[in-house]
């Protein structure tokens, strides 16, 4: 069964990737505007309002499109001195309640997120900024990271039921 899923962990890790590079572009992104904008400010420039709605907006987007990945790598947050501490068939059981959990909740933010990026996306709705962009744009970096995150914990779910390899 393992073998069989092979291909489809394959293309998700390469959608994570993806998502972790383009995460990391967008903070390097962040931190030269940011360095522009102080050097600008230093210099005697006028401040340009959109610097930190654009940096807000990128640090959304960099939390959804990193998780995913961090997820995958096991580089994620859990609490290590429990599972360590932990052996065989009761870390397995382990692993999998939280995978379970994990799953239980990304599934329904995944369900949430797309219902009001689709709400958003019909009545056109803008954010009350300087910008003003449409809010699903913004809106759909959580539901595409929590859809991610659920397919790992899905992963990691059918892995604890697997015997363990030698």
């Amino acid at each position: 069964m393992s073998q069989a899923l092979d291909p489809v962990r394959a293309f998700f890790s390469r959608i994570n990737l993806i998502c972790a590079i383009t995460g990391a572009a967008l903070l390097f992104g962040i931190a030269a505007i940011v360095c522009f904008e102080v050097l600008g400010r230093a210099l005697g420039a006028s401040s340009q309002l959109w610097v930190i709605e654009v940096s807000e907006y990128a640090l959304l987007f960099i939390t959804f499109l990193g998780a995913p990945y961090l997820l995958e790598l096991n580089r994620h947050v859990i609490m290590d001195l429990l599972i360590n501490g932990l052996t065989g068939t009761r870390k397995k059981i382990s692993q999998g309640i939280n995978a379970a959990i994990g799953l239980l909740v990304c599934v329904v933010l995944t369900y949430v997120g797309v219902d009001v990026v689709l709400d958003q996306f019909d009545t056109g709705t803008r954010e009350v900024t300087v910008m003003r962009p449409l809010s699903w744009w913004i809106t759909s970096a959580m539901p595409i990271g929590t859809g991610l995150m659920a397919v790992q914990f899905l992963d990691a779910l059918v892995q604890s039921f697997q015997p363990k390899e030698l």
